[in-house]
């Protein structure tokens, strides 16, 4: 039988449980601060009554997440594979730095928007995860270091899974929760632009990341699929009305490709969508992907670049890549899946 995950409950969702069941619906409170506080995973020892223990075991699991390996790579980074109850694979990465702790969630199993220079496409899509899947991967990691940033940039396409990727911002923001600050929480999506709308429309306590990796339809046709479904017109007319609506920021991430995306026109038409827009940029040099049609740029070709994209008075910066060597950077990503979702 296929029990919920107990965190992927929302406050209310658990009071009306517990009512419903002749329980006080006050003890909600009580066992999210077990769950979210204390970080509890399992329900011997929690400080509620026995009945109530017995009922939620009966009901919901309150792990989900078995580890398989933990990896860590010669920067610092540290990765997890995790699998599911039902056997399928996630993986997690945690990004230190002097400052930091930043976690890259997964919110599915694989995934299926087939990006040219991911690994993770090539898995194909196992399953969306629960909002509780999410949150677990972020306790796991809390059990070591004390997180300070959640990205959700993992395994998947989070605005296919926004209910409960939403659930799971809510739930990190709640101030009787994980208390995280807004902004220290980034939802990205390579492109999905209905989901930009309802992400703003639902209130979702995040900062919004869109992965742009090209600036002209036809090279992101080429590498992004979702980008036949929403082009770019479509794409920046979401970003632009998140951000009129929100007043907030976006973040670009942007991949430098060898003769595709790193080049005198490609850095043109990166300008020109990037000036008129309250937008910054995160370029980054592609890794690793086993796609033999795909290469980095030289050192010389990223500076020519930057050079011409900064002399517009664009703001790109540049991220180093953490935990290529544990297959742990962008777009690296994979596990080879174990099953197939029915």
């Amino acid at each position: 039988m296929y029990f919920k995950d107990i965190k992927s409950l929302s406050r209310d969702e658990l009071r009306q449980f517990l009512s419903d069941n002749g329980q006080k619906p006050y003890r909600a409170d009580q066992l999210r601060i077990w769950l979210f506080k204390l970080m509890a995973q399992t329900y011997e020892g929690l400080n509620v009554p026995a009945e109530i223990c017995k009922l939620l075991e009966d009901n919901f699991r309150i792990k989900s997440l078995k580890e398989e390996l933990k990896m860590e790579s010669a920067d610092g980074t540290v990765k997890w594979l995790y699998k599911t109850t039902d056997g399928f694979p996630v993986e997690t990465v945690m990004i230190p730095t002097e400052t930091r702790a930043s976690v890259c969630v997964s919110t599915q199993s694989g995934c299926a928007m087939g990006c040219a220079f991911c690994r993770t496409g090539r898995m194909g899509l196992n399953r969306s995860l629960e909002a509780g899947e999410i949150l677990e991967q972020i306790i796991n990691v809390w059990r070591d270091y004390k997180v300070t940033n959640v990205i959700f940039m993992g395994m998947g396409e989070p605005l296919v899974n926004l209910e409960a990727v939403h659930r799971a911002c809510v739930c990190l923001h709640d101030q009787k929760a994980f208390a995280m600050g807004k902004g220290r929480l980034t939802v990205s999506t390579c492109g999905v632009a209905p989901g930009i709308a309802e992400l703003l429309e639902r209130g979702t306590p995040c900062h919004l990341a869109v992965s742009l990796v090209a600036a002209d339809d036809e090279t992101r046709d080429g590498l992004m699929p979702v980008n036949k479904r929403w082009n770019l017109a479509k794409l920046l007319k979401a970003i632009d009305n998140y951000m009129e609506l929100s007043g907030e920021w976006v973040t670009l991430e942007y991949i430098l490709i060898k003769d595709k995306t790193c080049t005198r026109a490609a850095a043109e038409n990166l300008i020109r969508i990037v000036k008129p827009r309250r937008c910054k940029v995160n370029a980054i040099v592609l890794n690793s992907n086993e796609n033999p049609q795909l290469q980095a740029p030289s050192e010389q070709e990223v500076n020519e670049f930057l050079e011409i994209v900064r002399a517009k008075a664009v703001q790109i910066n540049i991220r180093n890549p953490r935990g290529r060597d544990i297959f742990a950077a962008c777009g690296q990503l994979a596990s080879n899946p174990c099953k197939v979702a029915i």
